[in-house]
């Protein structure tokens, strides 16, 4: 039985990890990319103490272009193939400009994000591509927001200190063009899908859930494993003639 392989970036995150899980159940082999040498390295132990098999940890700074031929011969080292990807890495920071009102939101900040959120997803893509068009099952899935389609609710965080970044929702709605081009120019060897989660509860004020949740038709806020279980459909051969496509993994927000 062929043993697929799967890379992700930003995998040792929230929901970097849920999907590795995920795909790991399925017997998937795992590349996890990640900036973090020790969530890294955490999560490959719960991984080789569920699915004990070749997991592999790759140190990965997408704000380095330079290291992405390492990161593809490593990957063809470990491996010998790849037939999944998935780009879910994105930028948070402490960075002077960003998680700011608009009226303080910084140039270089906004350039950090562009650089990992749609930057680094097509040149890894441009990098990897002689890999993946080798496998006869190649999936590309990109990991968006539904504020690539829709804006803000700002009545959501009102009385909170949370914010909703514009570089961000730019840098997705370029990724979800991105996603489209790379759909037709890559096929038909490689398909090319994003996934869009809505909110996903991760300890937000109990003001902010209220009220996200009354504003969601299905009422509640999205976990990490919802959107794990759509990039597992998506690479998978339940997926094999779907590319090109959105999905909006908000519980509704978006059907309004």
């Amino acid at each position: 039985m062929t043993c697929r392989v799967a890379a992700i970036t930003g995998g040792a995150g929230h929901i970097g990890r849920a999907i590795a899980h995920k795909l790991a159940d399925r017997g998937v082999l795992i590349a996890v990319l990640d900036k973090s040498v020790a969530t890294g390295q955490a999560l490959m132990s719960e991984l080789q103490a569920r699915h004990p098999a070749g997991h592999r940890f790759i140190e990965a700074d997408l704000m380095q272009p330079e290291s992405f031929a390492s990161i593809r011969m490593q990957i063809g080292a470990s491996f010998g193939r790849l037939d999944y990807l998935v780009n879910n890495a994105a930028f948070y920071d402490d960075a002077p400009g960003w998680g700011v009102p608009f009226a303080q939101e910084g140039y270089e900040a906004w350039l950090k994000v562009l650089r990992v959120n749609l930057l680094a997803p097509f040149f890894l893509v441009q990098t990897l591509h002689p890999l993946l068009a080798q496998s006869d099952d190649a999936a590309i899935v990109n990991i968006g927001t539904m504020y690539s389609a829709v804006g803000p609710d700002w009545s959501l965080y009102e009385g909170t200190d949370m914010t909703n970044p514009a570089a961000y929702s730019a840098s997705k709605g370029g990724l979800l063009a991105t996603t489209r081009w790379l759909a037709t120019a890559l096929a038909p060897k490689v398909r090319v899908n994003m996934v869009s989660p809505g909110g996903i509860e991760r300890n937000q004020s109990p003001r902010f859930r209220a009220r996200y949740n009354q504003r969601t038709p299905l009422g509640r806020m999205g976990t990490e494993n919802d959107i794990a279980g759509m990039v597992s459909l998506l690479l998978s051969p339940e997926g094999a003639y779907i590319t090109g496509q959105h999905m909006l993994i908000d519980g509704g927000w978006t059907a309004w």
